[in-house]
């Protein structure tokens, strides 16, 4: 089911976007919401009692606050944490839910407004314990409408599900940790607070200090420092590397084992890493030693992620990007 809210959810959501206005608490065609009624479950770890009439036929994106919660207000530069059921549309029948997993985080900010804005005004005011209702998109899992043998246009595509999603609690989003400068990283360096790294045929081994707190904000170390245009945010990168747990210093992943430098787009990767390679050159190797919120955060290890500070070593290969193109 975790598929199910990252993958259908989500693109649910972001489809809204697009939708008409809202108004108190709908957003874009929910009248075929009208006769759902959702209540929260009794039972942990189980979805909330949910009814509809069926068949429930919708042709555009829609949602509604089917049951208002009783905890506080959502309010901007917050994380709303969710989970989510989806219910067949054609019979109200429970297809699969994530009720059983710790929810997910959609955060509440001017990202969310610019790129989600009905999300955005729904969650505005709405408060935790909340039961939302939303119809997905029905275009995005369905072919654009044709013509038949006739000439006649088909049917519009409908929706074939309905999601009920659960605000399950609220917290103000924490300040970033912050990118260490130069000199607070030197002092860390004389201090011995910092990773020390060594290559043994080609491969970087990293020694993590004894008994030593990782430090409050990203360290970028230049270990070497490249010859090549510097890196944007916005780049194609290419990239050797090798990381590590601050925690017990096990690798956890790398690519210089295969030989293969690995190609991604900086935008695209943890914070710790677009803060710490923007702006380096190409050819450079440098070791970033990243707090938690930079890195996969406090919920890694319920994504099959490694937690806590972790440490990494990356040589610059090669970047490209929109400045290439000029």
């Amino acid at each position: 089911m975790r598929k199910l809210l990252s993958a259908v959810a989500i693109a649910s959501i972001v489809a809204l976007a697009g939708c008409g206005s809202t108004e108190g608490r709908t957003v874009g065609n929910a009248e075929p919401l009208a006769s759902v009624t959702a209540t929260a479950s009794s039972e942990d770890l189980t979805p909330p009692e949910v009814s509809f009439d069926t068949p429930l036929t919708a042709t555009e994106a829609g949602a509604r606050v089917v049951a208002e919660g009783d905890g506080e207000e959502i309010s901007e530069g917050q994380n709303v944490f969710i989970n989510v059921a989806g219910y067949n549309a054609e019979d109200g029948e429970l297809l699969g839910h994530d009720f059983d997993q710790d929810p997910q985080a959609l955060p509440v900010d001017d990202v969310m407004q610019e790129q989600l804005p009905m999300m955005y005004e729904v969650l505005l005011g709405t408060t935790v314990g909340s039961l939302i209702a939303y119809i997905p998109d029905p275009d995005t899992a369905a072919p654009e409408p044709s013509e038949d043998s006739s000439g006649a246009a088909s049917e519009p595509a409908t929706a074939s599900q309905v999601l009920i999603l659960q605000v399950q609690r609220a917290e103000d989003i924490p300040e970033p940790s912050p990118t260490l400068s130069e000199d607070e990283v030197s002092e860390l360096e004389d201090a011995g607070a910092l990773p020390t790294v060594e290559f043994v045929d080609g491969v970087p081994e990293i020694t993590i200090p004894e008994d030593t707190e990782a430090p409050d904000g990203l360290a970028v170390q230049v270990l070497e420092e490249g010859d090549g245009r510097e890196v944007t945010a916005e780049d194609e990168v290419t990239a050797h590397y090798y990381g590590v747990r601050w925690e017990d210093g096990e690798r956890f992943d790398g690519s210089y084992e295969s030989g293969e430098p690995v190609p991604f787009a900086l935008n695209q990767v943890i914070p710790g890493w677009t803060q710490g390679l923007a702006g380096q050159k190409v050819g450079s190797t440098v070791t970033l030693t990243i707090p938690t919120d930079l890195a996969y955060g406090e919920d890694a290890e319920a994504m099959g992620r490694p937690a806590g500070p972790l440490v990494f070593v990356v040589e610059i290969v090669d970047a490209t990007g929109p400045a290439d193109a000029e």
